[in-house]
């Protein structure tokens, strides 16, 4: 059994015996993606974390993803074997036992395999701080139980913005059944709720008109004598 995995299963009081245990686990165990260990990451990071400039300035989320080349690859890609990745993604909350995504660069390339995507599993600790809600909201609320989340990302020429896109994947069925006690375990022991931090404020109201003046009451007699 991986290290992974028997983290996983510590705990939990499931057995990893069983005939649905065993396939699953060597689902997961055969599972395997490249990983730039941050370097990916490394390029864009004012694009991810400058307090300088807003999270609105440096996360674009409307750009077409079929405009570049590499990120509609990517983009096929990750529907081709959605599955996989996916079970990769559990592996990973798992592991870290933490809300987190998966996180694509579609301009790096790595080093030992310029060919193949590299991928990058970021825990809610490292989200939070950039202070976009697109992503805070997608790894705050997102069901670890059925789904992963992947962000397809490409740089700006200065790195100081990117453009991403983002996808939700299902975890097969029977990884997630086989693994269900001890994603449930996971989640009851993590936070309810997860705080958006934006760097904007909320708009203000409109200011309020001032009210009428108030009408001037005449005088009993000037009523008496116009009547």
């Amino acid at each position: 059994m991986s290290k992974t995995l028997a983290y996983a299963y510590h705990g939990t009081g499931a057995s990893p015996g069983s005939d649905t245990g065993r396939i699953a686990m060597q689902q997961l165990a055969d599972v395997h993606f490249i990983e730039s260990h941050g370097k990916a990451i490394q390029s864009v990071w004012n694009a991810f974390y400058n307090r300088l400039r807003k999270a609105d300035d440096r996360f674009h989320w409307l750009f077409p993803p079929g405009k570049d080349e590499r990120v509609a690859a990517l983009m096929a890609w990750i529907d081709t074997i959605s599955s996989a990745i996916a079970s990769y993604g559990l592996q990973k909350f798992l592991h870290t036992r933490q809300r987190g995504a998966l996180f694509v660069n579609a301009e790096y390339n790595p080093p030992q395999a310029p060919n193949q995507p590299a991928l990058d599993w970021m825990t809610w600790e490292q989200i939070q701080p950039t202070m976009d809600r697109v992503l805070q909201e997608s790894v705050g609320y997102y069901k670890p139980a059925t789904h992963v989340v992947i962000f397809v990302y490409l740089p700006s020429l200065s790195g100081n913005s990117v453009a991403i896109w983002r996808r939700k994947l299902a975890i097969p069925d029977n990884v997630r059944l086989a693994y269900q006690a001890q994603i449930t375990q996971i989640i009851s022991a993590l936070p309810t709720v997860y705080p958006v931090l934006i760097d904007e404020l909320p708009q203000k109201p409109d200011a309020a008109l001032p009210p009428p003046p108030p009408k001037k009451k005449r005088k009993w007699y000037k009523l008496w004598l116009s009547s």
